[in-house]
């Protein structure tokens, strides 16, 4: 079963500028690393579009690149043009909404600039199709958009530990447990808390031998699997959480559900 667009009171034909965001948050091409990852961890941002002086884009850096650069031993002080992702996926604002929601599923980002002659106009990203979702009866319930036996973390490691498992597997978020097989859930952990926890150790790299705990998020927001995906696009949007934990009634991990997901449920 899927959701469609028409049930989420949605024409597909209409342009996505009308789900877009406006006015939206970038960086200029000549900001140092360390500026723009600060405006990331202020805004809460997941992304931000690279702009050149004329207001063309030309680039978009993300958390996950911040953090990659961070292991690298990136210098931040230089220009965010060194390490920003070049191989753009745009949408222009007259493009439909049902064309966008294609192109988030082909290729796997969660979000796009949105242009009028290449230059910025907006962002979309999954988090906006989600919100269409909110309050719907939608009949699928969380264990369909889910994924069972998610990859953890132990709380025993160290944050550099955690960090590296997080940018070698390209997952934004962590469930943390105290043992791999049968362990208690402990709570989770994203690259938000990471690149958080970075910015504010001022990129001192000894500061990662910490243990995992610290900065570990225990009041973790859960869904069960048979809620209606409604149910957890509500948590996800209220709360501001780009995925959450999926709990049997015994508070047992099942899975995970992400914006992703419920995107993924929309045709």
């Amino acid at each position: 079963m899927s959701i469609e667009l028409a049930q989420l009171g949605v024409d597909g034909k209409e342009k996505i500028s009308r789900l877009a965001s406006k006015n939206p948050v970038f960086c200029n091409e000549h900001d140092t690393i360390a500026d723009v990852a600060g405006k990331i961890v202020a805004t809460e941002h997941r992304r931000l579009p690279v702009v050149a002086r004329k207001g063309e884009v030309v680039g978009v850096l993300t958390k996950s690149d911040l953090l990659d650069a961070f292991l690298r031993h990136e210098d931040f002080e230089q220009s965010v043009s060194e390490i920003m992702n070049r191989e753009l996926i745009l949408c222009d604002a007259s493009e439909s909404v049902k064309y966008v929601l294609q192109k988030f599923k082909l290729s796997r980002r969660g979000g796009f600039p949105v242009v009028e002659r290449k230059r910025l106009v907006g962002m979309i990203s999954e988090r906006d199709f989600v919100t269409l979702v909110v309050g719907q009866a939608t009949g699928v319930h969380v264990d369909a958009a889910m994924t069972k036996k998610p990859m953890v973390v132990q709380s025993g490691i160290s944050i550099l530990d955690c960090l590296k498992t997080m940018v070698n597997t390209h997952y934004r978020r962590l469930p943390v447990v105290t043992q791999p097989v049968g362990g208690e859930l402990v709570g989770i952990v994203t690259s938000s808390d990471l690149l958080k926890y970075v910015h504010e150790s001022g990129y001192a790299f000894d500061a990662l031998d910490e243990p995992l705990e610290k900065i570990v998020i225990k009041n973790v927001y859960t869904v069960q699997p048979n809620d209606d995906v409604s149910h957890a696009a509500g948590i996800m949007v209220s709360k501001r959480v780009g995925g959450l934990l999926v709990v049997s009634e015994q508070n047992k991990l099942e899975g995970i559900t992400t914006e992703r997901d419920i995107l993924e449920q929309i045709a």
